[in-house]
């Protein structure tokens, strides 16, 4: 339910679960041509390995340098919105419960910055937890969200009309465009539909990898499509006053407060929520870090000297877990002047996540076309034209996900996404320049 106030604010109900129904299809567009690329090359590095082998001997190096920066963006800043949902929710259960009400926004990036440390020291630990947590998360969210699509629904003292969930359409934004309102409601169900290329990350040495990672990823988006869809109706059908949701400091608790008239069941669908948070947190931190050591290995990050060093007996990327805690609490503090900012922090994640989903797909059409090797999965003269629809998608996308969210623009509520993206890829471009092409194109010629 992250991002759930956002789009209710862009285009109300009708935003919400249209908006779902329109960003699926074109996600599973781009997973089924990530599963035919991994299948075709089950490599550790995914993206940033994809590109150098889909582009020609000249580009290669280059496409797969800036796939690396465009991934590494998207890991960090997808750790930061974990992070900062995962704090609106504690907060939220503190406030419902009445154990301490908390309302500042000094206090929001506090417990931001306590998780980011939380993850940090869980994944100093060593790896040899991931395995089990991975394990319990699919368990959790499955149940959870079980829990919470049939029993909201059922505790609600009433439910809206399927006029009002299918046809209501509300705009909060300043904007007078009713297309761009709804295009703007968009972000939250792109945001949860990411970060199913996870598995592709690891699958080199796995048994058979050509076969399961790209079923692996298949599956997980269609399961997240249906299960998106269930909790979206299920939420919808049970909201009982959309006003006060959206003038609410923390929609999703005043969501399940009004739902269930019962602080305490309200507190228990938040901790769900706030378990599934905390967990992808964890691993995302991980993800994180396993990126930055590999580009650090490569000579592709300054001080890669420095990051590639492991530690201890696990062999733990210590220098990479600790600079990106450094990084990930540096990245928040413009929230203290700015309620909309971690928005734009959102807004970043899901574009660049896509970007560097499009980046090798983007090679295969320049340089590779039909040429490209054929693993088990293909998708034969059909992959392509999906690459085609994806590319345009994400690129589109990435567009509209720039806009601020709200109308007039401040500096107050501008969207600074494609700052923050744009200053990340200028610098990877002049690094790549003074550093880069001697160093790490260097290996490949």
């Amino acid at each position: 339910m992250v991002g759930f106030a956002t789009s209710l604010s862009s285009g109300g109900p009708s935003s919400l679960f249209w908006g779902w129904l329109v960003v699926s299809p074109f996600v599973m567009c781009i997973a089924l041509s990530i599963a035919e690329i991994v299948s075709a090359f089950p490599l550790a590095g995914g993206m940033y390995s994809w590109s150098l082998l889909l582009s020609n001997k000249k580009w290669g190096p280059f496409m797969s340098w800036i796939s690396g920066y465009t991934y590494l963006i998207a890991a960090v800043t997808v750790v930061a919105t974990l992070a900062w949902t995962s704090g609106q929710f504690i907060i939220a259960i503190s406030n419902t419960l009445n154990i301490v009400q908390i309302n500042s926004q000094g206090a929001n990036v506090g417990v931001y910055v306590a998780l980011i440390i939380m993850g940090t020291i869980y994944n100093l630990l060593g790896v040899k937890f991931s395995g089990y947590l991975n394990k319990f998360m699919v368990v959790w969210v499955f149940i959870g969200s079980l829990i919470i699509i049939i029993a909201v629904p059922a505790l609600a003292p009433s439910h809206n009309t399927a006029k009002w969930v299918f046809t209501e359409f509300k705009n909060n934004t300043g904007y007078k465009n009713n297309g761009v309102v709804f295009l703007l409601g968009l972000l939250q169900a792109a945001w949860s539909l990411v970060g199913y290329e996870c598995g592709a990350q690891i699958v080199e040495g796995t048994k058979n990898a050509a076969v399961t990672a790209p079923r692996g990823i298949i599956i997980c988006v269609g399961f997240a499509i249906l299960q998106g869809f269930a909790l979206i109706i299920s939420v919808l059908f049970s909201i009982q006053d959309v006003g006060e949701l959206l003038s609410s400091d923390m929609p999703t608790a005043t969501f399940f407060l009004r739902a269930t008239n019962n602080p305490s069941l309200a507190a228990f669908f938040l901790v769900i929520l706030l378990i599934a948070q905390i967990g992808s947190l964890c691993n995302a931190i991980l993800t994180n870090a396993l990126i930055a050591w590999a580009m650090a290995r490569d000579g592709c990050l300054p001080f890669s000297g420095f990051l590639y060093k492991l530690s201890g007996k696990n062999k733990i990327a210590t220098n990479c877990l600790l600079s990106q805690a450094i990084v990930c609490v540096l990245l928040i503090l413009p929230s203290l002047a700015s309620t909309v900012y971690w928005e734009a922090i959102m807004s970043t994640a899901v574009i660049s996540m896509n970007v560097s989903y499009g980046l090798p797909l983007l090679c295969r059409l320049i340089w590779v076309r039909n040429k490209m090797p054929k693993g088990p999965f293909n998708l034969g003269n059909l992959g392509l034209s999906l690459n085609f629809i994806s590319i345009f998608w994400i690129g589109f996308l990435g567009v509209v996900l720039c806009f601020p969210s709200v109308s007039p623009v401040d500096p107050v509520t501008m969207n600074w996404a494609s700052l923050m993206i744009g200053g990340v890829m200028l610098f990877s471009i002049f690094f790549w320049l003074t550093s880069g092409r001697h160093k790490y194109g260097a290996q490949f010629k």
